[in-house]
């Protein structure tokens, strides 16, 4: 800076360049200017993803929220933002892990259909084993009552080909008739089924009662069991078709 007379008091102090210049000799010198220190910075989260917690566990407890919410309301009736709130999530969050709708109702579906099977039946099995598995299956069904109400609200609605769910509900069942039908090509191999066993019928009425007793056992209070049932139907083809051993 200069006075008004225009002598050298102190030096001047350029703001852009951090320098003063001493009017005299038009040198520069380097001033130390004083510095905030910079916070460290954390990677920003990707977009939509949920703060914390374990990403598969999240996405079991979106899966679980989901199938209550769809067994309830059914698909069209169900929101993302009752599923995010029944999850205790954001729906930012929620739609991290299922962007739609959709993919999130096949999310569930699969994993109803992996429960289905979880410890009940392998490959393992043969021949009239395959309908043992099925009254274990009806016996396990007995305890997971939102998994029933799930197949049941679905069953209704996606009988519609314009139904996310309409392909599932034809591979279910289509699925089912298979193993059913194998079961019995594999007794009849193994001489413990008579081989004129209509095996596509049996396998056709043996999803349909499964199936019905699902229905029965949620509208019905008197129906408090599917297992007895099952295994009576199970009786009654076996009565028919099975080989006895002493007759092999």
């Amino acid at each position: 800076m200069t006075t008004r007379t225009g002598t050298s008091a102190e030096p001047t102090v350029s703001e852009a360049r951090g320098t003063a210049v001493t009017p005299a000799t038009g040198r520069h010198t380097v001033i130390a200017m004083p510095t905030t220190p910079t916070p460290p910075t954390t990677p920003a989260r990707g977009r939509g993803r949920p703060r914390g917690g374990d990403p598969a566990q999240t996405r079991e407890r979106i899966l679980a929220a989901a199938a209550e919410q769809f067994a309830e309301s059914g698909y069209h009736g169900t929101t993302m933002v009752a599923v995010a709130k029944a999850a205790g999530l954001s729906q930012t969050g929620l739609l991290h892990h299922f962007p739609t709708k959709e993919e999130l109702l096949a999310g569930v579906l699969e994993r109803r259909d992996i429960e289905d099977t979880a410890g009940l039946w392998d490959d393992s099995l043969r021949g009239w084993e395959w309908f043992d598995a099925l009254v274990r299956l009806a016996k396990h069904n007995e305890s997971r009552e939102v998994f029933v109400r799930l197949f049941t609200a679905m069953a209704g609605e996606a009988v519609d080909d314009g139904h996310p769910g309409h392909a599932w509900l034809r591979s279910h069942h289509d699925a089912a008739r298979r193993v059913i039908a194998r079961a019995l090509a594999q007794a009849k191999e193994d001489g413990t089924c008579h081989p004129d066993a209509p095996a596509d019928l049996i396998a056709q009425a043996t999803v349909a009662v499964m199936d019905g007793l699902q229905l029965q056992w949620l509208a019905e209070p008197a129906v408090t069991e599917m297992a007895a049932p099952m295994q009576a139907h199970v009786d009654a083809v076996r009565a028919r078709w099975e080989i006895p051993s002493g007759a092999r």
